[in-house]
């Protein structure tokens, strides 16, 4: 396929999804590798995860896509993401058998001696990339989820390999979202019951707030793998 008709079809797929809205969206088709690569800005983690939902839909397995749009958050500079990153991975007890090393403007250091696995964090300009080896899918997951928390991360490239490799699945996904809930305190997460299939993720349950309602149904959309979520939560 030419390059400008598919990147036609992706920009009319976007265009026809009343949900999205990217700032300076840029599409780039690279023939040679097979890739189609977006870049540009959205308000929030829900907007980013259907854009690139979206797009890859459309490719089928045309192409690969490589999702570089930004969630547009508050500048904190690196230095400040950096400090948070290491707060959030060293404290979590999850990553405590895990090696940790961060490498930032040039440096490049030690931040946990591990024993089993490893994480290799690497940040620029408010991106944060994730390297390495983790046990579990669970682990790949919630580390994506906790870097996306910190203040001034404004993307998460995850390249975190899974060793001994595991097979991907509905409950898995359950399961870290169900970690996630717990780990956020502004969400009771003992009064949700949750679901998922086909990467769906289905919210039943009764919160006090709307914005309580808000933040459950957003961390649903941190968790990679999610393909949409269907928000039954009564508010009273």
């Amino acid at each position: 396929m030419e390059d400008g008709a598919l990147i036609g079809e992706i920009n009319a797929a976007v265009e026809a999804d009343t949900r999205l809205a990217i700032d300076d969206l840029a599409i780039a088709f690279d023939p040679d590798e097979g890739s189609v690569t977006l870049n540009g800005w959205v308000e929030d983690i829900r907007m980013k995860r259907i854009a690139a939902n979206e797009v890859g839909r459309v490719l089928g397995d045309r192409a690969a896509l490589h999702d570089r749009i930004r969630v547009r958050v508050r500048d904190e500079g690196d230095p400040a993401l950096c400090n948070a990153v290491v707060s959030c991975l060293s404290s979590e007890g999850m990553f405590s058998n895990h090696t940790i090393t961060l490498t930032a403007g040039g440096n490049h250091e030690l931040i946990h001696q591990g024993r089993t696995s490893r994480i290799d964090v690497e940040i620029d300009d408010g991106v944060v990339t994730l390297r390495g080896q983790v046990p579990s899918l669970s682990h790949r997951r919630f580390a994506e989820v906790l870097i996306w928390w910190t203040a001034g991360c404004q993307r998460v490239d995850n390249f975190l390999v899974v060793d001994p490799p595991e097979a991907d699945h509905d409950d898995e996904i359950t399961d870290v979202l169900r970690m996630v809930l717990e780990k956020d305190p502004l969400v009771h997460a003992s009064q949700l019951r949750i679901g998922t299939a086909g990467g769906i993720v289905e919210f039943h349950g009764l919160l006090t707030s709307e914005e309580e309602r808000r933040l459950a149904t957003l961390d649903a959309w941190y968790v990679p793998g999610v393909w949409d979520v269907v928000d039954r939560i009564e508010v009273r």
